[in-house]
């Protein structure tokens, strides 16, 4: 199963605000990559993040509420569990 999250910054949030927290958030995200739990990070080419996880909606709900940024209320997430197309595998 995987699980898509985007994140945004909240409205009236800066990059300078976000910028305090980037070192532990990113800390974190490595901890995840690590621990397998984490696929993959992208950018959106602005503010945010698109991360996937190699995990069901349940699982990834507690990870990233924990992330620095979500825990400081810096960024809105949404939480997508994927599921594959029907007829097409790959």
């Amino acid at each position: 199963m995987k699980t898509l999250v985007i994140g945004r910054p909240r409205p009236g949030v800066t990059t300078a605000d976000i910028a305090g927290h980037r070192a532990a958030e990113i800390a974190a995200l490595r901890q995840l990559k690590a621990e397998g739990t984490l696929a993959e990070a992208y950018s959106p080419g602005g503010p945010g993040a698109i991360l996937i996880f190699d995990a069901g909606k349940e699982a990834v709900e507690g990870v990233v509420y924990a992330l620095p940024l979500v825990m400081a209320k810096l960024i809105d997430t949404e939480i997508i569990e994927l599921q594959p197309l029907p007829g097409l595998a790959f």
